[in-house]
């Protein structure tokens, strides 16, 4: 129980954060004085996921077409620096293919994708929350459609989603990255996309995995509803 206490604490205190962060390419360190504020968020290393094997990065130069050009700068200088990323996404449709790292610190998503600390681990069953910047990684997001391909590869291997919801909803709404009994990839990332300032709203994408036979796993939420609810985009 403490440590089932202790990971919804996170979340939550997390998802607080998230709701002021990712304003275009930086995080919003106004609201707690300094950047120690958001990463004081980050899990401790014990709750981290175990990682045997690397994802080689070798070779990899994402599509920065639509990027902004002092996210290209950032991402120069530091995408060589700390841990081999845990997973690799990619969306073939957009040319996005991003690193997945652990957290959402500055440094990490100006190099990668971060998973949300508190949200299910890949791999887990639950809501897999994955945040992005607007002006990087994330920017293609705004060109997705449902029936999107979704791919995530691991060290253990490739597992597929679909994207089944696509949302807007106000910043202060954590409610999407509330947990699932089900397995939910939720992508988010500011929106509007060239919002100038501090954007009002985040983007919303939702997908499931995928069975072998090509079948899209339908797993049914009220998290969902209340994400379909809040979106008039198609």
């Amino acid at each position: 129980m403490p440590d089932k206490r202790h990971k919804t604490e996170q979340r939550f205190t997390t998802l607080s954060l998230l709701a002021t962060m990712l304003t275009g390419s930086v995080f919003l360190y106004a609201s707690f004085g300094s950047g120690s504020a958001i990463a004081a968020t980050e899990q401790t290393a014990s709750s981290a996921p175990e990682q045997v094997q690397e994802i080689s990065l070798e070779g990899y130069a994402p599509d920065q077409s639509m990027w902004a050009e002092k996210m290209i700068a950032k991402y120069e200088k530091v995408k060589d620096t700390g841990d081999a990323p845990l997973a690799m996404l990619k969306i073939e449709r957009l040319n996005i293919e991003a690193p997945v790292y652990f957290g959402t610190k500055k440094i990490t998503l100006d190099r990668g994708i971060g998973i949300v600390a508190g949200t299910a681990n890949l791999g887990e069953v639950g809501n897999i929350g994955i945040s992005g910047h607007r002006d990087s990684f994330f920017r293609p997001l705004k060109d997705i459609k449902l029936g999107d391909k979704i791919e995530m590869r691991t060290p253990e291997g490739i597992q597929d989603f679909e994207v089944t919801d696509i949302s807007i909803v106000d910043a202060l709404d954590v409610s999407v990255l509330d947990p699932t009994d089900t397995t939910v990839l939720t992508l988010i990332t500011c929106h509007p996309f060239y919002y100038v300032g501090y954007a009002p709203d985040r983007y919303i994408v939702k997908a499931t995995p995928v069975d072998n036979s090509g079948n899209t796993e339908q797993h049914k939420s009220t998290q969902e509803t209340t994400i379909s609810a809040a979106s008039g985009i198609q």
